[in-house]
């Protein structure tokens, strides 16, 4: 019963202290849920449990204040912030420019996140380091026997971000930038923002503009089963805007992107805040380290708790849970992008059952795709 009472005491705080506030209430869920948890498994008593309530109540009635002073400068400095971030822009040679419908001061950060509809300083962002594709056309290399399903079933699998967990996926722009958030763990009212909770949410298919040339050889041998596997070409008339070319890292310097870099540090340096914006949790998509700027990438995601599309309806299957490794399979015309394969071309070492096998894949297909000559050898 200690328990039972120790709620409704903290029930009948919260409401004294401020029952009409939405951000509160929110607050006041999570919290409660975490004091209550705590709670039970540690079997605190009840005096116990209304100190740690109290203690709740402080910091929520500290963030509200935060809070009003935040709105405060939403009044009083906002001018000066939206002509203190145009001038960042300027010097990075970016001609758009932002005002005060675009950015804002939060009790804890400065940024665009809630409150804001129009997001043009993300896009300002992602689209100067993140170009939106403008090929005709696109490569995807991989064995015969997943070439085989795709073309067959007419889908695309897309694994989540965890399967290059160990090649530094995500997590390599996060702590090259200083953002130390996702690499913490920590959990916001709930969610779980740690990076391998995200990177479990965003699945990706990667592309390729090289279809011919000095690297043609190599992507037949790291992506194309040494010359056993199949490439596939496509058209891609992207419905979101995560297909985008991906920005390799400059290894160890300082400023890998420089103006997220200056962004970042001038903010908190003049404001004591830091610089927060929409769609951050998506960069780690697109940005790999240095060592693989040879493969030439372009890559679409899907991300299930993007804001910008529905896509939680989505049902992941599981590969591996230890890994948190998991895939959807979408048809190649779907609700985020038009897929067209144009050609299918088989490796230099597979063989004419191959070939005969290719030609059965496309048989009952209406708008079939060509079928080129085996690659060739480069070596």
């Amino acid at each position: 019963m200690a328990g039972d009472v120790g709620i409704l005491t903290v029930v009948h705080l919260i409401k004294i202290v401020r029952a009409d506030s939405f951000v509160f209430q929110i607050r006041h869920n999570a919290k409660l849920q975490t004091v209550s948890s705590n709670f039970k498994k540690t079997k605190m008593n009840e005096q116990e449990f209304i100190k740690a309530v109290v203690e709740k109540v402080k910091n929520i009635n500290d963030f509200d204040k935060r809070n009003m002073l935040a709105e405060q400068d939403n009044i009083n400095k906002i001018e000066e912030l939206v002509e203190f971030i145009n001038n960042i822009l300027t010097k990075h040679k970016i001609d758009k420019k932002i005002n005060k419908k675009h950015i804002r001061f939060y009790a804890g950060f400065i940024g665009n996140i809630l409150k804001i509809e129009d997001k043009k300083l993300s896009h300002i962002i992602f689209d100067h380091y993140f170009p939106k594709p403008e090929k005709n056309t696109y490569y995807h290399y991989t064995s015969f026997e997943n070439a085989k399903n795709i073309v067959k079933s007419q889908k695309l699998r897309l694994y989540n971000l965890n399967k290059r967990f160990d090649d530094g996926e995500f997590t390599t722009f996060y702590e090259e930038h200083g953002m130390d958030g996702y690499k913490n763990g920590e959990t916001v009212l709930g969610i779980d923002c740690s990076n391998k909770s995200i990177m479990s949410e965003i699945f990706y298919m990667s592309l390729t503009g090289a279809g011919t040339g000095s690297l043609y050889n190599s992507l037949w041998k790291d992506f194309g089963e040494n010359g056993e596997g199949v490439r596939l070409e496509f058209s891609v008339n992207p419905k979101t805007n995560d297909f985008r070319e991906v920005y390799y890292s400059k290894h160890n310097k300082a400023n890998n992107i420089p103006l997220l870099k200056q962004l970042f540090q001038e903010i908190q340096a003049k404001y004591s805040k830091p610089f927060n914006f929409t769609y951050s949790s998506k960069i780690g998509a697109f940005y790999i380290k240095g060592k693989y700027n040879t493969e030439n990438e372009f890559r679409f995601i899907v991300k299930r708790t993007s804001d910008d599309y529905g896509a939680y309806h989505l049902k992941p299957i599981e590969v591996n849970p230890d890994k948190a490794i998991r895939y959807i399979e979408i048809p190649f015309i779907n609700d985020y992008a038009k897929f067209k394969l144009k050609s299918i071309q088989l490796g230099y070492d597979c063989s004419e059952d191959d070939e005969k096998e290719v030609e059965k894949w496309i048989s009952k297909q209406n708008d079939k795709p060509k079928i080129l000559n085996k690659a060739i050898n480069e070596e």
